[in-house]
């Protein structure tokens, strides 16, 4: 038995949060704490899911973190976007294992700074996990493999508008979708701003195209450190191809700039009254170089589900794992650098999200049937 036997959740009944608990203390009763700054809504979550789970108060941001008996801490799950140090800093110190959802490069940047000292400790830390970045840049990193040579690796995320969203997620998505950073080209670095530069892209489980723009998710800045790539970006839409054109007409009018100062719970309120949208989402990664032969080649992964949070929930629960049961690895390292890609796609199909491919000449991507085909067939 281990004398450091608990999984710390933090944000552990959010939108994210209360889907890797309940997947987390099914998986591993009497393990998991759950935290939070409001102990009482912790205790009514897992007396509402029957979870063999116990609760404590925290404030991260604050650093409050006075009931963590760190002494019995094995792994943390942090579900919240943070800029936190200090709380990482007492992980890494007591060799507890870390990971945690981080949809920018600005939280993920924390990690590199602290990476010597990290790489000195005897704790696993895995940064950035979840949809997108996460799943996005592990298939990047798997497809990219397959290639002597990467010349370009595109993500496009659409997610559905009928899902119910955090109150984070939307304040972080408000703050990005006017946000102004660069991107990796062909002719170097390029500063660009959200929801512009709008390209038509087929989604392989739909008949026709539709329009994605770019968004500052993390991956793009993350692929390049691990992929010899000469462009990559990352494309936005939404289920709705009238909402994604109106974000790109605010864009263009300058109308996003007063919509980063709305109240993220008002702004909660109208995307869940109006009855627009679906829970569907699709994570597509395309990427493009030549085989041995010198040959252009593409290839094409795409995610797919009914739920965004439970697909980043469950990448997440999977990274989890990987530190809970983790008794050899050590030091900072990227979730693509250590799973077992196959594993993950089972882990996946449990909770009904699937991963498939298509691979081809540039031109022609389609295989023989017509036909996407499973990871699991393709060699």
């Amino acid at each position: 038995m281990k004398s450091r036997d608990k999984i710390l959740i933090i944000g552990g009944y959010g939108t994210v949060g209360s889907i890797v608990s309940r997947q987390l203390a099914m998986r591993y009763p009497s393990k998991v704490i759950i935290a939070g700054r409001n102990k009482d809504k912790a205790v009514h979550f897992i007396r509402e899911h029957g979870l063999s789970a116990s609760a404590i108060y925290m404030d991260i941001e604050m650093g409050d973190f006075q009931e963590v008996r760190f002494d019995m801490i094995h792994t943390v799950v942090n579900c919240l976007e943070t800029m936190d140090m200090s709380f990482l800093l007492e992980c890494i110190n007591l060799n507890i294992n870390y990971t945690e959802v981080g949809a920018s490069f600005e939280t993920h940047k924390r990690f590199f700074e602290l990476s010597e000292y990290i790489d000195n400790g005897q704790g696993l830390v895995i940064p950035s996990v979840g949809l997108i970045p996460g799943l996005s840049n592990i298939l990047a990193y798997n497809g990219a493999k397959e290639f002597t040579e990467v010349r370009e690796i595109h993500s496009y995320v659409m997610l559905g508008l009928g899902e119910s969203h955090g109150i984070d997620s939307i304040r972080w998505m408000l703050k990005k979708t006017n946000s102004a950073f660069k991107i990796k080209t062909k002719k170097g670095k390029v500063s660009v701003r959200g929801f512009t530069n709008p390209k038509s892209t087929r989604l392989l489980n739909e008949k026709r195209g539709r329009a994605f723009y770019l968004f500052d998710f993390s991956d793009h800045h993350i692929i390049p450190l691990f992929v010899d790539v000469e462009a990559v970006d990352t494309r936005i839409a939404f289920d709705s191809r009238l909402v994604t054109k109106l974000f790109h007409l605010f864009q263009k009018t300058g109308i996003l700039k007063w919509y980063e100062r709305l109240n993220p719970k008002q702004f909660k309120r109208v995307l869940d009254f109006l009855p627009i949208g679906s829970e569907r989402f699709a994570l597509q990664v395309e990427i493009m170089g030549c085989d041995s032969l010198r040959m252009s080649q593409k290839a094409v992964y795409i995610v797919t589900g009914d739920n965004e949070a439970l697909a980043t929930a469950t990448v997440t629960s999977f990274a989890a794992e990987l530190l809970y049961k983790n008794t050899e690895l050590k030091g900072l390292k990227h979730i693509e650098e250590i799973l077992d890609f196959r594993e993950l796609v089972k882990y996946l199909e449990k909770h009904n999200i699937t991963i498939k491919n298509e691979r081809g000449y540039e031109n022609n991507t389609v295989q023989p049937s017509g036909k996407p085909r499973d990871y699991g067939v393709i060699g």
